[in-house]
């Protein structure tokens, strides 16, 4: 009995210097895993921040090309506006130069004769052209006479007693008043009826 005990020790021995040098190569085998699995997480790890840094890339070229696009839109808008107030400008000044011209023509002929009435014609023509032109470019005359006073459109320069008219109506136009394309161009200067006093 002793001998079989004697025999086990040596057994015993031996299984457990197995299980010491299998319990190291089960550690290392874990630490492979985890070795493994680290590299595999850091890689997925870089290939999104590639990818990251490439979106990035995209919105910032994207946001570069908008800030271009919206750069040459502010220039473009400022081209085609300017040429706009020119083109109304040019219009302008194509309408009132035949005026000047009639007007010089009037001075020439008033130095040259001692007719009073052709130089009255030739005022009353260019003060018609200068209406006419007026009128195609949208400015209009506004018709205030007899009309209720309007602070809006009308500049009340004094008041007049009258007993004709209703308190506060138009009763004299002392310079006249326009509209451009139905807005007020400038207020008409007038003359405001009151009663008398009593």
């Amino acid at each position: 009995m002793d001998e079989n005990k004697v025999q086990e020790a040596p057994e015993q021995e031996q299984e457990e210097k197995e299980q010491h040098k299998s319990a190291p190569t089960s550690a290392a085998r874990d630490g492979r895993k985890k070795h493994e699995r680290l590299k595999q997480e850091m890689e997925a790890l870089r290939r999104d921040l590639q990818e990251a840094k490439s979106q990035m890339e995209q919105l910032r070229d994207k946001w570069m090309r908008a800030v271009a696009e919206l750069d040459n839109f502010k220039k473009r808008s400022a081209r085609d506006q300017e040429e706009l107030l020119r083109h109304a400008q040019e219009k302008v000044f194509r309408e009132f130069l035949p005026i000047l011209d009639n007007l010089q023509r009037a001075l020439v002929h008033a130095n040259n004769t001692q007719s009073k009435e052709g130089l009255l014609e030739g005022i009353q023509m260019i003060e018609r052209q200068f209406i006419s032109a007026l009128e195609r470019l949208g400015v209009t005359p506004m018709e205030v006479l007899h009309q209720a006073f309007d602070p809006a459109r009308h500049e009340a320069l004094m008041q007049v007693e009258s007993e004709e008219h209703e308190p506060n109506t138009v009763v004299q136009e002392l310079e006249k008043g326009y509209l451009w394309k139905e807005r007020l161009l400038r207020p008409a200067k007038v003359a405001v009826s009151k009663r008398k006093p009593v």
